[in-house]
């Protein structure tokens, strides 16, 4: 018994050290300009009254950027996907909390440690902004018609929202992303394609890989794609599959 319990410490233990070395990750990405000098801090929200579409998509697409970046570096898949689903919305989000680098972040991981208190603020807050999203765009009723597209530290927020039981939406795809802990089984068997570049030196592959089975071990229904020669980033070719996965589950 405590052989077993050890190596499952072990193993959550190695999961959040490869999700607190992305912390330094996203080169690649663009990112906006933000206030340095004050702690991270949730994005502000309207508080205007909720106003529904006259005629509301097919599908929501929710995109989840990367550590470090802003909605605006996944709107363009939005725009290019648009001409094959061409009925589902595409929405891409700021990420809850401002970075004291510069741009915006999930979760913070400054002092490399993912508390339960901080756990907990990091999913209330991915909560409560897609919860605004789907309530706006009225899938609330809807959630096998809504997809988690998510980069990084937003596939790390996909996944978790998925594996732990308080999202059970229709799709969820992850770019170089990692399971941060393990999944409860699932009911809903959620299709979960999971791509990752085989030369990505900082969330290795083989987090993909492990993410796959856990999920598989838990239910869901999991594709698991390692593309050799592809870094920290998201390929045209992944881009494709992400577009293909999206439009055959789509369209069942």
């Amino acid at each position: 018994m405590a052989s077993s319990r050890s190596k499952s410490t072990c193993q959550v233990a190695v999961a959040l050290t490869i999700a607190l070395s992305c912390a330094n990750a996203n080169a690649e990405e663009a990112v906006g300009q933000q206030d340095t000098t004050s702690p991270p801090e949730p994005a502000a929200t309207s508080g205007a009254p909720l106003q529904r579409p006259a005629v509301r998509p097919t599908h929501l697409v929710i995109f989840l950027h990367g550590f470090r970046g802003s909605g605006s570096v996944m709107a363009p898949f939005g725009t290019s996907w648009k001409r094959v689903l061409g009925g589902t919305k595409f929405v891409s989000p700021d990420a809850p909390f401002r970075n004291r680098g510069g741009g915006r972040e999930w979760f913070d991981v400054d002092d490399q440690v993912l508390r339960p208190d901080r756990i907990a603020g990091a999913r209330r807050a991915f909560d409560d902004l897609v919860r605004d999203i789907v309530e706006r765009e009225g899938f609330e009723n809807d959630l096998d018609k809504v997809a988690f597209v998510g980069v990084s530290q937003g596939a790390i927020m996909g996944l978790d929202a998925i594996a732990s039981g308080r999202w059970k939406v229709g799709a969820v795809v992850s770019f170089a992303g990692l399971l941060p802990l393990p999944p409860k089984a699932s009911a809903n068997a959620t299709p979960v394609l999971l791509l990752h570049g085989g030369a990505d030196r900082r969330i290795p592959a083989t987090a993909s890989v492990a993410a796959a089975n856990q999920l598989k071990s838990a239910g869901f229904d999991v594709t698991v794609e390692v593309v050799p020669g592809v870094g920290h980033t998201i390929s045209h070719e992944e881009a494709s599959k992400a577009l293909r996965f999206l439009a055959e589950h789509f369209a069942s």
